[in-house]
C-alpha cells in the first residue's frame, strides 16, 4: 500500500480545476485524509463535518459537485439521511459511505443502496478507486482520470 506522500501531485489536465468532490466527517483527522487523497489526484475537495452542513454547501455552492463521500455516523445529520436527502434533491448525485461497521451490518440496518461504502480504515487507493468508480458510473462509464 502506498503512503499519502507516495502519490503524485495532480495531473495537469485537472489541476486546480478538477471535478468538485464533498467530503463528509465530523472526524478532522478521516476528513483532512480522505481530501488530501482526493487533492492529490487533482480533485478539488470541499468539506462538511455533517450531513446538514453537506446538505447546505450542495444547494447553496455556486459549483456542481461531482460526488460526496460522506461518514455514515455524525451528529445533526447522519451519512444515511444525507444521501436520503441528496437522493430527492440530486438523484444522480455518487453517494460513497465510510463506515466502521461491516457492510453485511450496514444492510442489516436497512441502509439504501449507495453507489459504495469504503470500510474504515480505508487505503488511498481504496478511496481514489471508488470515487473514479462512481463518478464513471453517473457519467456513463467513463471518468476525467
Amino acid at each position: 500500500m502506498k503512503s499519502l506522500d507516495e502519490f503524485s501531485t495532480a495531473s495537469p489536465t485537472r489541476a486546480g480545476g478538477g471535478p468538485f468532490i464533498l467530503v463528509v466527517d465530523d472526524e478532522t483527522a478521516v476528513r483532512r485524509f480522505a481530501a488530501r487523497v482526493l487533492e492529490r489526484d487533482g480533485f478539488v475537495v470541499l468539506e462538511a463535518v455533517d450531513g446538514v452542513q453537506a446538505l447546505e454547501m450542495v444547494r447553496d455552492q455556486g459549483v456542481s459537485v461531482e460526488a460526496v463521500v460522506s461518514d455514515i455516523v455524525m451528529p445533526r445529520m447522519n451519512g444515511v439521511e444525507l444521501m436520503d436527502a441528496l437522493l430527492v434533491s440530486h438523484p444522480d448525485l455518487p453517494v460513497i459511505l465510510m463506515s466502521g461497521y461491516a457492510t453485511a451490518a450496514l444492510s442489516e440496518m436497512g441502509i439504501a443502496s449507495p453507489c459504495s461504502i469504503v470500510p474504515k480504515p480505508f487505503s488511498a487507493e481504496r478511496l481514489l478507486a471508488e470515487v473514479h468508480r462512481c463518478i464513471g458510473q453517473r457519467n456513463g462509464g467513463t471518468t476525467a482520470a
